[in-house]
């Protein structure tokens, strides 16, 4: 019976969260390149990431399932807004290198070690372009 890949992630810990939901659904699943992704990061990038394949008769569950996780995650998300024009419009866990701190780190990390490991991840408004993190309050100026 053939494997279809059903969703790629980029660690291993997201990646066994999937499966045990979709294993309590009753679907049996695989994961494919987990091992050498864990191993270092960097092979993921050359292996795709870390594969979650489902036999193909699962199909239809696994599709309704995705589904409603996409709901679920949509209504999570709808309260988020942005606090300089409080559009709920946003990029989730967009990873930010703006400021000192992040540049700097950025730049010698990549020099050095080929891998950016400062990382800020914040969400990003698609109407104004403002990076914010869940909770800010817009800062009123004063006049």
């Amino acid at each position: 019976m053939p494997l279809l890949t059903v969703k790629i992630f980029e660690n291993s810990v997201d990646a066994h969260l999937f499966k045990s939901r979709l294993e309590n659904e009753g679907v049996d699943c695989y994961l494919f390149d987990e091992n050498i992704n864990s191993m270092n990061m960097l092979y993921g990038v050359a292996t795709g990431g870390i594969k979650v394949k489902v036999n193909a008769s699962d199909t239809e569950r696994v599709k309704q399932f995705l589904e409603e996780m996409e709901s679920e995650k949509r209504a999570k998300d709808i309260f988020i807004k942005c606090p300089v024009c409080e559009s709920t419009e946003h990029y989730k866990n967009f990873i930010s290198i703006k400021g000192w701190k992040a540049f700097w780190a950025t730049l010698i990390s990549t020099l050095f070690f080929a891998y950016p490991f400062y990382q800020k991840k914040v969400y990003k408004c698609k109407e104004c372009g403002n990076e914010f993190r869940k909770g800010e309050i817009k800062q009123i100026e004063k006049l």
